[in-house]
Order: C-alpha cells, then structure tokens, then sequence
C-alpha cells in the first residue's frame, strides 16, 4: 500500500532539506502562499483602513501570507452606488490598487446581492417596486459600469450572493419579486458582456445544508444549460464548532464539482462562541448577554484547542480537493477585524479568523507553516516460536492450522474464481478499508492490501468511533459480468454500499454506490445461476420489536446491470430459528444456491460468548425458509470455562467450496486469556464443512475448536523503501498525508495537534498485534521542542485505551522517556527515565507477554543493552474486555506535537 501516491502530502510543500533529529531545518519565513500557493489561491478579505494602507500591521501579514484579496464592503452597491446618477468609487479604488501593487489576484464582490442594497435599486420615488423592464435596465447599468471600470483589472467577481434558500427554492428578494429568478441569469450575461475576460461566481453560505446544495446544483446547471458562464461556485466559510460537519460540506465539494465549476472557498471564519437558539428566551437580558458574549476577554484552552482542530481539518479538506478548490478566502485578516464582533451585541468578542489580534498565527497555522517532525529509521515487529520444532511443522490441509488469520480480522467473508480464494474482513474506524487475502490452498494467505484503499472511498473523519466504520463486508464474484462485489455497511457513516473490480489483485476498486433502499446492517449478494442477483441483510423486524434484540433477514432484488435495488424486500427471518425462545441479534446473513435449495446462513445470539451460526432452507430466495434440522451449526457455548486454550465468540461464518468439491467455512472467533479479556479482538478460523440430511455442519454443537499455539512470525518491517506494508493502517481516514519515507528506507512522521484520545486522525500508523507474546521496535530520532511535544510507540486499543511510551519532555523542559498507560479515559499507569545523551537517535521496544503484560524498554545502540522503563503494564487496562467494541489492538509509530503555547 503506497499512501504517498493516494493523498497530497501537506507538509512536504514546504522546502525542507534532508532533516535528521532534531537539526531540522526549516523552510526560510514560511508563509501560508509559499506552502499552499500551488495548491489554491490564499486570499483575504480587506477592509477599508486595510486597502488604504492605514492598518500597517495587517497589511504586512496580507502580503506575506496572501496572494489574492476580496472587497469586504466597498463594491457592496450601498457603497458604490448609494444614488441612481452617483457612483462612489473612492474605497474601491484603493482596494484595487492595493491589490496592483502587491500582486494580487482581485476579486469583487459583491454585484447583485438582497442584503446592503442601495436603497433605491430596485424601487421607485415613491418605495414602490419598479416595473421589470426598469429593474433589468438598472441591474445591467450597475453592473456594465462597475465591472466595465475595473475591466482587466479585478479578475473575478462574486455577481449574484445568496439567492437560494435552505430548502432549495429562491429566495424571496427584491429581485425574485420583480424579476423572478431571471434577474439571475440577466446577472451573468451583463457582467460577462462588460468584461469577457473575469472570472464568474455564485456565491452562498449553508452550502452543506442538503436543501441549498440541491437548489445551488439545479440553478447552476440550469445556467449552463443557458449558455452562461459559470467558473466558480462559492462556498461561504461561516462556520461554527458544532457545524457544519466535515461529511456534509465535503459532500457539497462533490456535488458542486460534478456540475464542471470550480469551488472557492469564501468568507471563511469559524466562530469560537456557542451556537444559540434563534428561540432563546431574552426575557432575562444579563443572562442572555452573557451567553452571548461568554469569553469577552480570552478563549479557554479548552476552546481554543477544538477550534484549532477544527480549522485543521477543514483546511486539510481543502488541500484534499485542490484539484477542484481554486481559492480559500479568509474573511478578515485577524479577530480583531472580524464583521462578528459587537454582532447581535455591542461588545460581544469574537475568535474566528486565522491571526489573533496580536496578529499572530493561530496555533493550526504554525501546525502548517513549521510542523514538528519524528524520524523513524524502521519498525519491525516478531512473534518468536518458543519451540524450534514446531517452525519446521506444515499443515497440507485446510483447518489445522487457526486461526488461519491471526489478529483482529473478524467477519470473514470468502469467494472462489478457479483456484483463486479471496477473503475479506471488518475495519471498523481504521483505514484503509476492508483487508482483502488471497490463497489458492485455504492454508496460505497474503493480504494484498485494502478493497477501499482511497479516501474517496471510505470518508471517516472526526468523532467517528473506533467500533463504528466498517462492518461485515461480503465479497462475491457475478459470472454474468465478470465482476466481484464487495458490499457492507459503513455503521454512523452512510450506510450500505457496494464496489466492484474485475480482478481483486489490483486492489483497485470502484468508488462506493451506496443502498438507500437496503436499510440495517451486514448485507450480502447472491448472484444466482439464472442471472437475477439478491441483498440478502439484517435489520429491524416488520412492526415493532417484540423484545431486546429481536431482528430480523430481508431480502430484495438487485438488478446488476444497472446497479440497483428493484421491487419490494421481503422479511424472510423474524428472530431466528425458535422465535418463541427470543433468539437476539440474527445477522451476518449468507444466501447460497446449492443442488436446487436455497441455504440462508445466518448468526444469531449476538458476537460474544453466546455466539453461533445456524442455516435455513427454502425452495425460493424470498422463502418460506425453515431452519434446518440441525442447529446451530457452529458454536462454543457452553462448553466447560475451565477448558485448556479455549476459542470462544465463534460465528458470522461463511462458505466456499473447494474445486475438488470439498466445503469449508470461515468464521470469527476469540482467543480470551484471564477469563474473558482479549487484546486481538475477533479473528479469521476455517474448519472443513460437513453435509449432513442435506444440510452443512461446521461443527457439531459440544465439540471444542482448538488453534496452534506458538507458531513464528516475520521479522515483518511495517515499511520499506516501496512504501507502508500491505497491512499497516491509520486511526481513522486521513485528510493529507502525514509521513514521507525516504530513498534509505527512513519515515519522518509530521507530528499532529490532534492527540490519541481526541477522536480525530492522529498520526500514528500501525499494524495488529496477532500474537499474546511478541516484539515491536524501532529506532527514533526526535527532538521535543516544548512540553507537549511526544513521539514513539503506541499500543492503541481506542481513544480510551491505549499506552504511548517516547520521548518528551519533562517539567523542566529536558528530554525524557515517558510511558503513560491510559485506561477508559483515566491515567493509569505512568514511569519516565533520564536519557543518558539528550539529543540523537533512541531504539525503542515493547513486548507482549503471553497477553499478561507489555514491558518497555530503550536503548542508546541498535546492539546496546536494554533498559525497562517502569514496571510491566497490565494488558488487561487495554483489552477488548475493558474497552468494549469489537476490535484488537493496534501496535505502531506516533507523533504529536504541541503548537499553542
């Protein structure tokens, strides 16, 4: 997997030389036009005192950091145009020659808009509206004479702002009364015929509402289809902490795109402040002032830090989408000069822009303009066989050796084409998406990398939780056309979808069509030899459940050709097999046609110790199905606690049949230690099936599943000069890129604002440990520049639960070792060590103690002695049993860095 090649790297704009610790040097007076500047335009809106000249410290920040400036309010007509026969061009035209002698790409705005209307445009002596022809005479004046004097010189104008509303429809402003919506494109035809060389835009905010989008994306195209130029589309940038959502308004980026403009992000700011009911009660005016104007002298940390994040991450969506994004506009230079000061009240202070009011950068802007780097020369990580005999030992038959894949890869899902088996598993929160394998023996499996392998394909961005994502996925082949099918549910992230390829190997797999109609969880296909296709899929029962956990299997018709669900579902399971026993949780369902009778395998009892598998038959995919006389036909409850290496959780299986006829199930199951704590989550098994009165066996109910203990692994290096390895994986879907490797096989990791535990994109980069006694090591070179500043190991499980274990620095602002061990949310094991040399390269390693414990340790020499730092962390502070969820634990690199102080 070669992320490089997949997402831009951010940070390797700048022009950095060859960095090593922490002699790293940095770009020379960095500056936002100089590292994104060939990303997209970085504008600002001036204000008046700004383009005079007058505000002199913001006025050195706008030519430093920016290339393109917008008009804030003097092309507004109330200024421009106060009176029919009197234009006011004094403010514009410094503006515009501000921009001249700074080289700077100009933009004006705003040409017709509702708001700060000069009062007399659309009305006549008497208030009365004007008739239509007069309306159309005035607009095309206006804009001929505004555009027609800056003509050459501002090079792109905003000509019609907000004319949509949330719902979609057009607004209801002076112009729609008179006009309807044809004062629109008579806007675009004069200020196209008044200067053919600008560039053209419609502007709007709330461009993630679904309503405004749609409308927007209509009123565009309609445009187009008129002939009418077109080149932007303006998403305005107001912004709050708790909207819009990262999701949503990259939503819109796509929806706009797909009409052929370019987007520009405009009058961008984030407000610091709480977002108030519109319906708050004002009776108590004190009260309501206050909550107005909460932090009139200071924003908390606390504040200030989500709102660094949240500029970061919508910044990193536009460097995402810069092959569309031509512009992002800041609206104000600094807080200071922001139009949302003393608004709705006198007084009220605001914190949205990207400089302080000390003109200072905010800490997401220092995170760009000179990121902090760790340097890792390797990372490799061993499961040593205790017994020398055993390394030597080779099952020739599927199912003697289990888990055939050992770690977190839970749900499996198989297909054979020829001698050719791949299988797929669960990724929850972690990407890339969806781990695929491939075997032509059911015994030896290489992962080949990821089925959504592209962030297009997988979106999961702030907040999502770590058990959430990627669930069950199911992969099919159709020989109708040659294709396989992936399908699954993204659970909190869009629900059902599908992808496609035509050969697995290529890990290169469609963008998603997702499945409004198919509703709950676990979907699955069957292609059926008379060339119709089936979802088959779990979800809520027909009416209202009948008890805590009652589910139930839908199937409906999927039309393949044209990518599609056709006709109604149908409810084909309520329950499970004996609903009168209230069986809880019926999912994972399977569809197989098989001699003529149609199987409909399914889990049921939910995914722990109670977990299992049972099957159905019916004569017809849409039923009646009936369960099978035998069931289940896979457990492990019940069995004896006491039992020696004991496999519990087993089901969510599914079959394949081998070419020489054989049939073989692959399932998930869990390998608990100290009563029912894990740390590998749900992993693959495969056990032969057995056909008994005409239906599959996978294991008669009583009987123990055993695994091979002690079995040897790598050394595996989790990079190399080629790229990541194919199973390394980040915390989430990052926006840009945050690591580079170099031509000598190091990876220097830019270290992020956001933490392991603030349920956003860390940066960190791991691998599933898969074995209760193992080794991971590295080497790191990293000089911590103040407290905060942390870079090594992490044993992460999710945002709760995990250990990191580096070099930082301690209170007096000396480089150290720490090992911080935190446990749902609380700090539960903490130890530190003196480096003996502050400055140069640290080795650093952790070993997994038969699932008891994780020791840590460092040394100064890749063949010096090692030294344990603090006692043996308990692996039970970071289990599946403590955390919760349903996944393993994650061992890898990670850096963060501090930028606020």
């Amino acid at each position: 997997m070669n992320f490089r090649n997949i997402i831009p790297v951010l940070f390797a704009l700048i022009a950095l030389s060859a960095c090593s610790g922490g002699n790293q040097p940095v770009a020379v007076d960095p500056t936002l036009k100089g590292i994104l500047g060939d990303k997209f335009l970085v504008g600002v809106a001036l204000n008046s005192e700004q383009a005079a000249g007058r505000d002199t410290s913001a006025v050195r920040i706008v030519q430093r950091h920016f290339n393109s400036i917008v008009a804030e309010n003097c092309m507004k007509s109330e200024v421009i145009h106060p009176e029919e026969d009197r234009y006011d061009f004094t403010l514009a035209d410094e503006f515009v020659k501000f921009g001249e002698e700074n080289g700077m790409f100009i933009i004006g705005h705003c040409l017709i808009w509702h708001s700060q209307l000069s009062p007399w445009l659309c009305v006549d002596a008497d208030g009365k509206n004007v008739s239509p022809e007069v309306l159309k005479q005035r607009i095309k004046d206006h804009i001929y004479t505004i555009v027609g004097r800056y003509k050459g010189r501002v090079k792109g104008w905003d000509v019609v702002n907000e004319a949509i509303e949330g719902d979609g429809s057009y607004r209801k402003s002076k112009f729609y009364e008179i006009l309807g919506e044809e004062y629109i494109p008579l806007a675009f035809q004069f200020a196209h015929e008044a200067d053919p060389d600008a560039e053209l835009y419609y502007n709007d905010y709330g461009m993630h509402e679904p309503g405004r989008r749609d409308g927007v994306v209509r009123m565009i195209r309609a445009l187009k289809e008129k002939g009418l130029r077109v080149d932007a589309i303006g998403m305005q940038g107001h912004m709050g902490l708790d909207y819009p959502s990262i999701g949503d308004y990259e939503t819109s980026i796509l929806a706009f795109a797909a009409t052929g403009a370019k987007i520009m992000i405009t009058e961008w700011d984030m407000s610091a402040l709480p977002t108030l009911n519109r319906g708050a009660n004002i009776a108590d005016k004190v009260a309501f002032e206050k909550a107005l104007n909460p932090y009139p002298e200071a924003l908390p940390d606390s504040v200030s830090h989500l709102w660094n994040a949240r500029m970061k991450s919508f910044m990193e969506l536009f460097i995402k989408h810069s092959d569309v994004i031509t512009r992002v506009t800041a609206w104000g230079v600094s807080d200071s000069d922001s139009w949302k000061n003393n608004w709705p009240m006198v007084g009220r202070r605001e914190y949205p822009l990207l400089f302080d009011r000390s003109y200072q950068p905010k800490p997401f802007l220092k995170e760009i303009l000179q990121p902090k780097k760790a340097v890792f020369d390797e990372f490799i990580y061993t499961v040593t066989s205790k017994g020398a005999d055993k390394v030597a030992e080779k099952p020739n038959i599927p199912g003697m050796l289990n888990p055939i894949l050992p770690g977190c890869y839970p749900d499996p899902s198989i297909c054979r084409v020829g001698n050719d088996y791949y299988m797929v598993n669960s990724s929850f929160a972690f990407f890339p998406g969806v781990p695929i394998w491939h075997s032509t023996d059911l015994i030896n499996w290489k992962q080949l990398g990821y089925v959504l392998n592209r962030p297009s394909q997988l979106p999961m961005y702030d907040g999502l939780r770590i058990s959430g994502g990627i669930y069950a996925p199911d992969i099919k082949y159709n020989p109708h056309n040659g294709l396989f099918y992936m399908i699954t549910t993204a659970v909190d992230g869009g629900g059902n979808f599908f992808v496609t390829t035509n050969d697995p190997k290529k890990c290169n797999w469609s963008d998603p069509t997702f499945l409004p109609e198919v509703g709950g969880i676990d979907p699955g296909f069957l292609f059926d030899e008379d060339g119709k296709a089936y979802i088959v899929n779990n979800d809520a029962p027909a009416g209202k459940p009948e008890y805590s956990g009652h589910r139930a299997i839908w199937i409906r018709e999927f039309d393949w050709k044209n990518g599609c669900i056709v006709g109604k579902q149908k409810m084909i399971i309520d329950g499970g097999v004996d609903k009168s026993q209230h069986p809880v949780w019926i999912e994972g369902p399977h569809l197989y046609h098989i001699n003529g009778t149609y199987y409909l395998m399914a889990a049921e009892g939910g995914t722990g110790p109670n977990h299992s598998e049972v099957v159905f038959t019916s004569e017809s995919p849409f039923g009646p199905f009936k369960p099978c006389s035998i069931n289940p036909i896979l457990t492990q409850r019940g069995l004896p606690d006491n039992r020696p290496n004991p496999i519990t959780c087993v089901g969510h299986a599914d079959l394949v049949q081998a070419p020489e006829g054989d049939w073989y199930a692959v399932f998930l199951g869990v390998r608990p230690y100290n009563g029912e704590h894990d740390v590998m989550g749900r992993e693959t098994f495969l056990l032969p099936v057995t056909w008994k009165d005409n239906q599959p066996v996978i294991l008669p109910e009583g009987e123990t599943i055993t695994y091979t203990t002690d079995r040897p692994y790598g050394p595996t290096p989790l990079w190399t000069t080629d790229g990541l390895a194919p199973e390394a994986f980040f915390i989430r879907t990052p926006l840009v890129s945050c690591y580079a490797i170099s031509g000598k096989g190091q990876l220097t990791l830019t270290a992020s604002s956001s933490d392991l535990n603030d349920k956003r994109q860390p940066a960190a980069i791991g691998r599933w440990i898969n074995n209760w006694t193992f080794t991971a090591q590295t080497a790191l070179n990293f000089t911590p520049g103040q407290q905060g500043d942390f870079a090594g190991i992490t044993c992460f499980h999710d945002d709760y639960c995990y250990i990191r274990f580096g070099k930082t620095l301690d209170k007096e602002g000396k480089p150290m070792l720490s090992l911080e061990a935190y446990s749902r949310g609380k700090l539960c094991n903490q130890a530190s060590a003196t480096l003996p040399q502050p400055n140069g390269k640290i080795y650093l390693k952790v070993e997994g103690n038969d699932a008891v414990n994780y020791t840590f340790s460092y040394a100064t020499s890749p063949k010096g002695n090692w030294t344990q730092v603090g006692e043996p962390v308990s692996a039970d502070l970071i289990s599946t049993q403590t955390a919760g969820g349903f996944t393993g634990t994650m061992v890898g690199i990670y850096a963060t860095g501090n930028y606020h102080n």
